[in-house]
């Protein structure tokens, strides 16, 4: 009999990670989310409003005036949750922003808690996350971004997060990481019991475990410590210097980053509407002059894309992903054909796409988060002649990786700047055919275009602006235009 699963969260300020969280565990099975929201203000609140509209979320603000001291809303939080999850969820478990579940031996903890019948409580070890080096934040997910973790005798991993039967739970408040369970009833990831009744235990890795990501980039933690001075961290390195374990380099859990993926793009989806919803809901004042000048013909050409080693973009249904081959491997491996498409109206832009394959719903190059079926790149001429394609939300280049034995070369968007690898060339593609058109804009995008303008665009369109039109609009701009925009909609976009 398949489980019913809810987790319940308490989070501040997670804007560039809270959508992947979301769509992690909804990856892993879970099918509602109790959110507390700790008034956040860097975006996370719209973020999460966003989501709801995909995913069962049942979000909630907190109070700080009315109950001051963190660990009391948390405990609060945490014990609501259990008494309005008694009758409908088959296991509670309980996270925060920073730790994500992963089990080793399945993809869904629907079927994983199927084989705890015997037990009430199940309690994860952590296993604590190092920054693997990195200063600022990623705009990579978390799971992809830090892949060094502590070694197992790191005593700080033998805390356990708890995943519970709610109509099992007593009524006393232990802390947030066991709960009112009997000992008997509580067991480890294995099936095993627990020895003795405790927020630590014995650390397990061997079937299931909590990435602990505490540390992430030095920017997360500089803001953690902002966050949550004087509750649990102090003013101090001390911690960084404690938490940041980068022994053992750990890919496994990369394997679900597909699944993941395919859940996060609905959150990205919405989130991008409610950004151009709340940008025309802006009090500007519209100005008929900024459209005085005629935008010219809106023209699309289509283009195949030639590596520097001569090959051309093709996606492999094997792979789900973007590769680069020969038309003759191409043919072999039953890739399809990836084209460019240049609008005249956005001419800084290339819009990689997949000629017409059921099979390709999202359009992946590692490296880049964005999950949508067409990917905007910013066009980079080089001074031989080539060009280079740079994630316009990065400013990083696509490498084209060399060709393994079988002829095939992956991708990867994460280069910061384009040398040999990096550099392509366009060659027109007139047989290719789009399976669908872009919309006209009233007007010709370039760098010199005012966010006042763009905000003018968008708050006297007849109809609210597609979200991929407000992209390519949007990428075409300066960076300190896009900024300002940015500021209206924090998180959002």
């Amino acid at each position: 009999m398949s489980q019913n699963v809810a987790i319940c969260l308490f989070v501040k300020d997670e804007f560039s990670d809270i959508a992947g969280w979301i769509a992690w565990h909804a990856a892993l099975g879970v099918k509602t989310f109790f959110i507390y929201d700790d008034h956040s203000t860097d975006g996370t609140w719209d973020i999460l409003q966003a989501a709801a509209k995909c995913y069962d979320l049942r979000l909630r603000r907190t109070d700080p005036f009315k109950v001051p001291h963190f660990a009391d809303r948390q405990r609060d939080a945490y014990m609501q949750t259990a008494q309005e999850a008694k009758g409908e969820f088959d296991w509670l478990g309980f996270l925060d922003g920073d730790e994500y579940l992963y089990l080793r031996h399945f993809d869904k903890v629907t079927d994983f808690l199927e084989h705890f019948s015997h037990a009430d409580a199940i309690g994860f070890s952590w296993r604590i996350y190092g920054s693997s080096g990195r200063v600022v934040r990623p705009r990579i997910s978390i799971i992809e971004a830090f892949t060094h973790h502590s070694t197992k005798d790191f005593s700080d991993n033998a805390h356990i997060k708890s995943f519970i039967r709610p109509h099992k739970m007593g009524p006393k408040w232990i802390d947030p990481h066991c709960f009112d369970i009997p000992q008997e009833n509580y067991v480890a990831p294995s099936g095993k019991f627990l020895k003795i009744f405790g927020p630590r235990q014995e650390v397990e890795w061997s079937d299931g475990f909590v990435m602990h990501f505490i540390c992430r980039s030095m920017e997360h933690y500089v803001q953690r410590v902002k966050r949550r001075l004087d509750t649990d961290i102090a003013d101090s390195t001390d911690p960084w210097h404690y938490y940041d374990r980068n022994d053992l380099y750990e890919t496994e859990p990369l394997r679900l980053l597909g699944k993941m993926r395919e859940m996060l793009a609905p959150i990205q989806g919405e989130a991008l509407k409610m950004a151009i919803q709340k940008l025309k809901d802006l009090p500007i004042t519209p100005d008929s002059k900024l459209y005085s000048k005629k935008a010219s013909e809106h023209k699309v050409t289509l283009f195949k894309i030639i590596t520097h080693t001569k090959t051309e973009l093709y996606y492999a249904p094997q792979l789900s992903q973007a590769v680069h081959c020969t038309p003759e491997i191409a043919e072999k491996n039953h890739f399809t054909p990836i084209f460019g498409m240049i609008d005249s109206q956005t001419k800084p832009l290339l819009m990689l796409f997949v000629e017409e394959d059921p099979s390709c719903s999202l359009l992946t190059i590692p490296q880049d988060t964005r999950s949508t079926a067409k990917l905007l790149y910013r066009i980079i001429p080089q001074k031989d002649g080539n060009i280079g394609l740079a994630n316009p939300r990065t400013k990083q280049f696509i490498c084209f990786l060399p060709v393994d034995e079988a002829g095939i070369g992956r991708l990867e968007a994460n280069r910061d700047q384009a040398h040999d690898w990096e550099k392509a060339s366009l060659k027109i593609a007139p047989d290719a055919i789009a399976p669908f058109t872009l919309e006209a804009l009233p007007f010709n995008v370039t760098d010199k275009i005012s966010a006042h303008a763009v905000l003018n665009w968008i708050k006297t369109a007849s109809a609210l602006p597609h979200e991929e039109t407000f992209l390519r609009v949007f990428y075409c701009l300066s960076p300190h235009v896009q900024q300002e925009i940015l500021n209206y909609v924090p998180g959002l976009l």
